[in-house]
Parts: C-alpha cells; sequence; structure tokens
C-alpha cells in the first residue's frame, strides 16, 4: 500500500508527439482537469462522466502511459484494491516546436473533427431546436504571412473566448477555430463573392 502527498506542477509543456496525441481527446482534457482538483479512481471518474468505467479506465492508462496522470495512491476497500490518480499539472501548454512536426497538424485537425462530431451526437441527444451555432467555412488563396496573421488573431479571440469563461454558467459552448492548408483556388473575377455558411443568433 502506498500513499503520499501529490501536488501537481502549476505548469506542464507537452513537448513530444505522444503527450500532443493523448492531450487531443475531449474526454481526455476532462479526465486531466477532474484529477488536476484532487486524486480520484476510475469509477469515480466514470460516475461523474456519465461513462463506463472500461471506457474511462482506457483513457486513464493512456494519459499514464505518457506521463500526464501519475498514479499516486492505493487503498484497499472491502477486498478491492482501488487506484486513485492524479494530473501531473494543473494546466497544460504545448510546446510551440511540435506544430513543425510532421504528425502535428494531422493530429489537431483530427482532434478538432471528432471534436464537432461528438457536439453533434450531444444536440442529437438532448434534442436542442434551436441551437445557438455560428459556422463559417471560407477558402481563399493567401500568402503564407497573411495566413500567419490570421492565425495570429484567431489565437487572440481563442484567448478571449476562455478568460471569458462563467464558472457558474449551466450552458456550455465550444470555440473551434483553424486556418489550414487546402487546394488552390482557381482564380476569381473581382466582384465574385465566397459563399460562407452560416448561421446566428
Amino acid at each position: 500500500m502506498m500513499s503520499r502527498p501529490y501536488e501537481p506542477a502549476e505548469v506542464y509543456v507537452v513537448s513530444n508527439i505522444d503527450e500532443l496525441r493523448a492531450l487531443l481527446d475531449r474526454k481526455r482534457v476532462v479526465i486531466l482537469r477532474m484529477l488536476a482538483e484532487k486524486p480520484l479512481t476510475v469509477k469515480q471518474l466514470a460516475d461523474r462522466m456519465g461513462l463506463v468505467p472500461a471506457s474511462v479506465h482506457y483513457h486513464v492508462k493512456v494519459l499514464e502511459r505518457v506521463g500526464l496522470v501519475a498514479l499516486v495512491d492505493t487503498k484497499e476497500k472491502s477486498g478491492i484494491l482501488e487506484k486513485y490518480y492524479r494530473s501531473v499539472a494543473r494546466e497544460f501548454e504545448v510546446d510551440p516546436s511540435l506544430g513543425s512536426e510532421p504528425e502535428a497538424p494531422g493530429l489537431a485537425l483530427d482532434a478538432l473533427i471528432r471534436d464537432m462530431r461528438s457536439s453533434i451526437s450531444h444536440l442529437q441527444r438532448v434534442s436542442d431546436t434551436d441551437p445557438l451555432i455560428n459556422v463559417q467555412l471560407v477558402n481563399v488563396n493567401l500568402s503564407r504571412e497573411a495566413a500567419e496573421r490570421f492565425a495570429g488573431r484567431l489565437h487572440e479571440l481563442a484567448e478571449e473566448f476562455k478568460a471569458a469563461e462563467e464558472p457558474s454558467a449551466h450552458g456550455a459552448f465550444a470555440l473551434a477555430l483553424a486556418v489550414y492548408p487546402s487546394a488552390i483556388r482557381p482564380a476569381r473575377h473581382t466582384g465574385d463573392k465566397d459563399g460562407g455558411g452560416g448561421r446566428e443568433r
């Protein structure tokens, strides 16, 4: 039996592709946030997330394997060994140099697509007849320098979105932003308008 105090670091810098791959999953992010607050067992996590323990166990093991969570305590209760896990940090930041890794862009876009699919499933379950959704998909030809300027503005908007969080609010919203390479578009004539789909209220 092991029992030792364990306090997560304030910030952990994700510095390799395996860590990044493990982090780019909504369920694992939720698990990390819960384990940053206090040690929990897989069963406790599953109860709070409304998931089956087997699913949560898989995600915890993925995080443990890459070193983002740690086993910090074990307790025997009614003949059952309970394992308590803790996040290694309260906040996670991605090393910007990872962006130059060949796998990184694909991983990020794949995570974005999976998150959107999860949101679609959520909307279908809750039967929200008037959800707040604003989607814009625009494809233009740009120089690398211009694309980088827009990417910087999106980063600023994402930071503003995070800072606006209201802990007591009952609703939850996600902001998905991405600037990524796509196929070259045919040249447009002056006055042509690009069609971007959108809905908002």
